[in-house]
């Protein structure tokens, strides 16, 4: 349990990480953060369906559950939570309503809740699954925190505020990673396929649209080599065995 909650806490250090950067320097090193997006989606779509979806079929109705969890995050995004994009820096004219902070924090919230269940359930299953599960999530968690920061700031909210947001990202993300170990080892998979449908929903939803939108073969190749990172990854760790 102490192993996959010191990595559930690196990833949510990165949450706090990316609330930091636009907090304090938001004017520098944006950048980057597009292929940390590009990446993180290519890398999390192919750990969804390569190594997720196959850990959880074992269990009766599991695809239903996969469905579960894309549909009940899509219906959340549409009827809660106010539309935001990874990585990017919302200036204060953007956002006029205050309370758009915490909507934007509340559907995060959410997603960021499931990161620490797949990191959980994930190495429940096996440490090799539980790592890639856990690179899948770090490489989205500091677009994650620069992005609630910045709608934050948007929102008429202090610095410290921002940076408070960012980290109950990182706290959800150990809550999600706590909840998931009280789970019966034949509830497990049953959690990896929900967390599958999320991880889904946010790569091919959340971040490819993303990618889309700024457009550039160089995005367009980034996600590309999130597949390749994964599947490098894959071959690094196939050795700690996948149970």
């Amino acid at each position: 349990m102490l192993a996959y909650l010191a990595f559930a806490a690196a990833a949510a250090a990165a949450d706090l990480a990316g609330a930091l950067l636009v907090a304090t320097a938001h004017q520098k090193g944006l950048a980057p953060l597009r292929y940390f997006v590009a990446g993180g989606a290519g890398f999390m779509l192919a750990a969804a369906f390569v190594r997720m979806l196959p850990e959880s079929v074992q269990v009766p109705h599991a695809f239903l559950v996969v469905l579960i969890g894309y549909f009940g995050v899509h219906l959340f995004e549409h009827t809660v939570a106010p539309h935001f994009h990874f990585g990017e820096e919302v200036h204060p004219e953007a956002l006029l309503r205050p309370s758009a902070g915490y909507l934007a924090l509340f559907g995060l919230g959410v997603h960021t809740l499931f990161d620490g269940v797949a990191i959980a359930a994930g190495f429940l299953i096996g440490p090799a699954l539980g790592t890639l599960l856990f690179i899948a999530v770090l490489l989205h968690k500091v677009p994650e925190g620069f992005t609630i920061a910045s709608i934050m700031l948007a929102g008429g909210q202090s610095r410290g505020a921002a940076i408070g947001a960012g980290a109950l990202l990182g706290v959800l993300t150990l809550a999600g990673a706590v909840a998931t170990s009280f789970l019966a080892g034949h509830h497990v998979p049953y959690a990896l396929a929900l967390s599958a449908g999320v991880t889904i929903y946010v790569a091919a939803s959340d971040l490819i649209p993303e990618v889309n939108r700024e457009g550039g073969p160089a995005l367009g190749w980034t996600v590309f080599a999130g597949l390749v990172l994964f599947a490098l990854a894959d071959w690094l760790v196939s050795p700690l065995g996948a149970r």
